[in-house]
Parts: C-alpha cells; sequence; structure tokens
C-alpha cells in the first residue's frame, strides 16, 4: 500500500459524440458453420472461453489446467502498491457481496423409471451426458424451463437456489446500457478509443476473446484510425457475442458500480449479489501485492470480510486500469504464470462470482423477450444484442427470434435462453446452471457443449418440457 495521503492524479478519457453508427456484422468461419449445423448457437464456441472467465467455448481442447501456479523460489518482480483511496464506490452498495443460502438444495431424485425411458427415447446423444450429470449429482444443477404463460407446466429444479452466474450476469450490464441510451445518457454513436478498451483487458484470462472482437470489427471495417476507436454501440456488441470481459468492464465502469446494481434490483432480481468488474475478481484472486502469499489465505479473508472485498475488488482493478506502472507489473506478473491453482480457481467462482437464481433469470429472460423493459427502444436495444445468433440460415429455419447468453467459469457452465419458435406467439425459456462439475465433464463440455444441446432440444421440442417433467417426479 502507498503511504497514506498519496494519491496518484489521473483522467478518464471522454467519449468524442460523432454521427451514426454502422450495422455490425458477424462472421464465422468454416468450423464454425459445420457445428452451427447442429448447435446454431454453439457459434459462441468461436469466443474463447477463458479458465478463470468469460462464456463462449474455444475450438480447441484446452484444460482446466491450463494456467497451473508455478512455484515462487527467486522473485524477478517487485511488486508495485495499489491506490490506499479510490473514487468508485465498492462492489456491494446495494446488492449483498455473498449469497444467501436459506433455500433447501435438492440432492437426492428419485425418477419413475418409465418417465426415464420415455425421455431417453427422445433426448439426442449430445445432451445425455447433461441429463446424466443432473442425475448423479442434482445439487450442483439448476433449472427452470417453461412456455410463457403456462408456467404452471414448466420444470423447476433447486430453481430458487443462488449460484454462480458466470458471465451471464453481463445480461445485466446489457440492460443497463439499453436503458442508459434509451434515456438519452449514453450516445451509441460515439467513439471509444481502443487504448482505453485495453486498459481493462488482462491478457490470458480470456483466451483472446477481446483481441478476437476487435479483429472481427477492424475486418469488417468498423475501426477507425488515428486514433484506433470503434462506436460505444459496437462495445457491448464485444460483451454479448464475444463475451468480452474488457468490454464488459467498460461498461461497468461508465456506467458506474450504482447503476448496475439498481439495475439488477429493478429487474426483480431479489437473489442476486453484487456484479462486481471482472477485472478486479481477476485481481483479487491473485496478484502481484501478494507474491509469495496465499491465494486461498487472501480468498478465505474475502469470505471473512466480504465488505474488504468490496472495496479492494474495486482499488485492484481502478489502479490497473489508471496506473501504467502497476498495470505492466501486473500483466508481467501473470507472463510468468503466477497464477492462482485450479482449485483456487473454483473456490473463488463459486462463492465470490456473482450469484443469482434461475427462477429469476428465466423471468428476466422472458421480460427481455416480451419487451418488457422500460420503454420499446431499450427493448429492441437489448433484444438485438441478445439475437445475434439469428444471423444464422439454421436458426431462421427454427427460430422467429432466438435469445442467447452463456456463462463459464472454472467447473461452471450455464446458459440462458428465450425462443420462439416458428409460428409461436409466446416465448419458451430455458435457464440451466450447472456448478461443480467434475474437472473431466468441465473439460469436455466447453468443446461437446453437452448442457447447451439439452437446453437447445427443450427449445426444439415443446413436448421435451413434459417429458422431463415426468422423468423427474418421484416414482409413486
Amino acid at each position: 500500500m502507498w503511504p497514506k495521503g498519496l494519491k496518484l492524479t489521473f483522467f478518464f478519457i471522454l467519449l468524442l459524440w460523432l454521427t451514426v453508427a454502422c450495422e455490425r456484422p458477424s462472421a464465422a468461419d468454416t468450423n464454425t458453420l459445420t457445428q452451427l449445423q447442429s448447435n446454431p448457437a454453439a457459434v459462441a464456441a468461436q469466443s474463447a472461453t477463458p479458465t478463470l472467465a468469460n462464456t463462449a467455448v474455444p475450438p480447441m481442447p484446452v484444460t482446466e489446467t491450463a494456467v497451473p501456479p508455478t512455484p515462487v523460489t527467486t522473485p524477478t518482480i517487485t511488486p508495485s502498491p495499489f491506490f490506499a483511496e479510490n473514487d468508485s464506490p465498492p462492489c456491494g452498495q446495494k446488492l449483498p457481496l455473498l449469497p444467501s443460502h436459506n433455500t433447501p438444495i435438492v440432492t437426492n431424485l428419485s425418477p419413475d423409471p418409465t418417465a426415464v425411458a420415455a425421455l431417453l427415447a427422445q433426448l439426442p446423444e449430445a445432451a445425455l451426458p447433461a441429463w446424466e450429470q443432473l442425475l448423479a449429482d442434482p445439487g450442483s444443477v439448476g433449472l427452470a424451463v417453461y412456455r410463457v404463460g403456462d408456467e404452471a407446466n414448466g420444470v423447476y429444479h433447486n430453481a430458487d437456489v443462488p449460484m454462480p452466474l458466470a458471465s451471464v450476469v453481463k445480461i445485466i450490464h446489457l440492460v443497463a446500457y439499453a436503458e442508459a441510451v434509451a434515456a438519452g445518457q449514453l450516445d451509441p454513436t460515439s467513439y471509444v478509443n481502443l487504448d482505453t478498451l485495453d486498459h481493462y483487458y488482462l491478457p490470458g484470462y480470456d483466451l483472446g476473446s477481446h483481441n478476437r472482437a476487435i479483429d472481427e470489427l477492424a475486418e469488417a471495417g468498423l475501426v477507425l484510425a488515428n486514433p484506433d476507436r470503434i462506436r460505444l454501440e459496437d462495445v457491448p456488441w464485444m460483451m454479448i457475442r464475444h463475451s468480452a470481459n474488457a468490454a464488459t468492464d467498460y461498461l461497468h465502469t461508465l456506467l458506474g458500480q450504482d447503476v448496475i446494481e439498481e439495475t439488477a434490483v429493478s429487474l426483480n432480481l431479489t437473489q442476486q449479489t453484487a456484479p462486481c468488474t471482472f477485472l478486479g475478481q481477476f485481481l483479487a484472486m491473485s496478484n502481484q501485492t501478494r507474491l509469495g502469499k496465499s491465494d486461498r489465505a487472501a480468498i478465505q479473508a474475502y469470505l471473512d470480510n466480504p465488505a474488504t472485498y468490496g472495496a479492494e475488488v474495486v482499488q485492484l482493478a481502478e489502479t490497473y486500469v489508471q496506473d501504467s506502472t502497476f498495470r505492466n507489473a501486473e500483466q508481467a506478473y501473470h507472463r510468468e504464470e503466477r497464477r492462482p491453482s485450479t482449485q483456487d480457481q473454483r473456490y473463488f467462482s463459486h462463492n465470490l462470482n456473482a450469484h443469482g437464481t434461475p427462477r429469476e433469470y428465466a423471468a428476466l429472460m422472458a421480460q427481455i423477450a416480451q419487451n418488457g423493459l422500460s420503454n420499446p427502444e431499450s427493448s429492441f436495444l437489448a433484444r438485438r444484442y441478445l439475437e445475434w445468433p439469428m444471423i444464422f440460415p439454421a436458426n431462421q429455419e427454427r427460430f422467429s427470434n432466438l435469445g442467447y447468453k452463456n456463462g463459464s467459469l472454472p467447473g461452471i457452465l450455464n446458459t440462458a435462453y428465450y425462443a420462439y419458435p416458428i409460428g409461436e406467439v409466446t416465448p419458451t425459456v430455458v435457464i440451466l446452471f450447472f456448478h461443480d462439475l467434475p474437472g473431466s465433464s468441465y473439460r469436455e463440455w466447453r468443446n461437446t457443449l453437452a448442457h447447451d444441446e439439452f437446453a437447445r432440444w427443450l427449445l426444439d421440442n415443446p413436448e421435451g418440457i413434459a417429458l422431463l417433467k415426468a422423468a423427474l417426479t418421484p416414482a409413486p
């Protein structure tokens, strides 16, 4: 820490308010289009899933132990202090930092064999591992599935239990952005310098999704030079299409911690814990000032004193963004593979990542699907980003509209959908949250998308909801 009273002077780069924006395209390569034939939404696989955070699946196998800790023998980095004071409020202004554990968790199932046989007769092989995980470890799964207007015949399992959200939480950021634009508080046609976005980027923690998103924008001619910059409206596109954490954290800071939390409250997310920046979470998990010390002990200290976590997660992120000395030292620290162990990553993510319940996120997806935000413009904007998979013909053949966001952290794989099947006037929503996944399943599913295949089967087959409900009903 710096001596008391000493504080760096810094300035944020102001947005330039300019003219109308161009429509953003998305391009898919051959591998994506091949995978799309069986699972169109899986085109998100081209946005890399990091070992530590993000929501997309990489185009090649990566293991959960891709960033193992390296024993520190001779330190080569002199830790740079982070701010003793910060200008931003701590995380946890209106929402708790830790989830409540007041809802009983269903940990045992006694399904009816006949109903299970009927389900298995229809369930695609690609989705089978997700069903088997539900049977093997019911306490690790939360789901809420129903056709809007027919909630009574939906399927709910641990639907009111708060669970880690990973990048599904970015739906809150999207709504906050859409509402701010609709209210005239943000100009989507203004510009954001890429150098500014880079200050929010911690290399190695998203398997390149930040750079991949920028490359795609550049290929589409949407990056202007001198200085390199993009439209503000392309930042939420990076966040949803590629699940870029730097883009999310830029919007988080631009809107402010209060607004992010107020948005969650306004959306009736009563079990939501405070979303903190992903950058701050990564740095709280492990950072240069902790050189040679225990990450697990620091994480446990945060759990024992959540207010400390709420303050330091903001201090660390703010220092990284504004102090080039700290940022450069932090990047060097992580280049030397001084990262938390897989076990510590899982422990942090399962406890300190933002939590929410399947039932409340199903209601949120239904609200967005039915244009239920504060006004038509904000609803249109939110749907415009969430429905990006509709650019693909395979989705257009099945649905008139399809909204999608997924999430991935070590041991955690989530997916959130709404969809209007062709000819239907009411949407179906599917929320599937998996956590505490065995390492082998987590690594395999990031590539096979077993959880996503299960969700898509329920979207494509209305009778599947009834089959699943019957299968989860205890045998008489």
